[in-house]
């Protein structure tokens, strides 16, 4: 058989990155730059260099080597049909050659799994397109499925974007990140799948600015809790977590024997409510309303500062005047303040702990919490989309710092 380029499959081989680009001879159409456009140009494909494409799209190797024992002694059989659905042109018959290894008497087909995998029918540039599809935000099976339509021309099943969506996990995903700094942010969201009352556990590295872990949990027991943290640590440095002020928190993170520093903007948040439910009353005067609002501040100047020197002598020049604080401050001051000043603090002592956990509330709010609270039924599929996700938030926001 002539070793011979027909026109059929050359625009196909183009999208198909096979090294044959040589043999285009035409000016590039608009739809193969497209397809171009669309392709993961950071993947390194290993791409068979002894693969020869004969007419009528027929493929072998130049040099067959069998794969079990490396002997070059094979014999050529048949050729294998196949009929994958190609980027821009649609359904294409190709024949892929078998051998068979005189040595060890196995069989082996000639590979084009960088361009498509075995038992598939879209190359592989489909299922790498959905990933940077999935990433700029939740798109419905029927929304990505127009997409593909719109780019390639053919659309998947809704079966078939689904399997591409899954990965392969029972409740967590984890950062392929290799190490971490030791200082975390740990929050929870609730969630709704199916009807039933679900959380999503998140811990965040605050100096790489990346979420390390993320699980879905029933139920959010202190066990539970517990397990999730250390287990997403395991091999890491573990040093400070900052949390809000969950009761239960106090006491997980005492098992655990880390620091543990409160979030400030929670305590504000906590205070301020009370305060303003005093502020909206009419049976207030407004001389003591004003006053009110001036030993507010007081309290949180205490926490303006990253000097722990200074932030005592804030709290005890204001604790000189308990007498004259409004009482509401004044319980905020003995059962929160006071008995937790040293989980409040934490941050003064160290500049690597963050004194409050915004930047996990605010990794919820850019992975569009409420689209998946309505949205998503199985903890496979919202862990399938927050997989994907975490993947971009760590290219975009992931920074790496030092912090021996």
């Amino acid at each position: 058989m002539p070793n011979e380029i027909i026109t059929t499959l050359s625009s196909s081989i183009a999208s198909m990155q096979l090294n044959l680009f040589h043999f285009v001879v035409e000016k590039p159409k608009f739809d193969e730059v497209l397809t171009r456009r669309f392709q993961r140009s950071e993947i390194t494909r290993n791409v068979n260099k002894n693969l020869n494409l004969l007419s009528n799209n027929h493929f072998e190797y130049l040099n067959p080597i069998c794969p079990n024992c490396n002997s070059n002694h094979v014999i050529k059989q048949e050729y294998h049909e196949r009929n994958p659905i190609l980027a821009d042109s649609g359904p294409q018959k190709i024949y892929l050659r078998r051998y068979k290894c005189k040595s060890c008497s196995k069989k082996f087909t000639t590979s084009l799994d960088s361009v498509i995998k075995p038992h598939h029918r879209y190359v592989n540039i489909y299922s790498d397109k959905l990933e940077s599809l999935i990433q700029t935000g939740y798109r419905s099976l029927r929304k990505l499925g127009e997409d593909f339509q719109t780019f390639f021309g053919n659309s998947p099943s809704h079966t078939t974007i689904k399997k591409w969506q899954t990965i392969e996990v029972e409740k967590r995903i984890t950062n392929t990140i290799t190490l971490y700094s030791g200082y975390y942010a740990y929050d929870e969201q609730y969630i709704r799948l199916n009807g039933k009352r679900h959380y999503r556990l998140t811990l965040y590295d605050t100096i790489l600015n990346i979420p390390i872990a993320e699980e879905i949990a029933p139920k959010r027991t202190t066990e539970t809790i517990k397990r999730f943290i250390e287990e997403s640590t395991k091999n890491q440095p573990l040093i400070a977590i900052t949390t809000d002020h969950f009761r239960r928190y106090k006491r997980i993170m005492d098992k655990i024997s880390v620091k543990h520093q409160l979030c400030i903007f929670h305590l504000f948040k906590m205070i301020g409510n009370s305060v303003h439910k005093i502020l909206k009353s009419k049976n207030v005067s407004k001389r003591e309303k004003i006053t009110l609002c001036l030993y507010f501040t007081d309290i949180k100047n205490i926490f303006r500062t990253y000097n722990e020197e200074t932030s005592i002598n804030r709290l005890e020049t204001l604790l000189d005047k308990f007498k004259d604080i409004p009482k509401v401050l004044q319980r905020y001051l003995t059962k929160k303040i006071l008995p937790d000043f040293q989980r409040l603090t934490h941050f003064m002592r160290s500049p690597f702990i963050q004194r409050t956990s915004n930047k996990v509330e605010n990794y919820y709010r850019q992975t569009d919490p409420n689209q998946i609270k309505k949205i998503y039924k199985t903890i496979k599929g919202i862990l399938s989309y927050l997989n994907q996700k975490m993947k971009k938030w760590t290219a975009k926001h992931g920074k790496n710092i030092n912090t021996q």
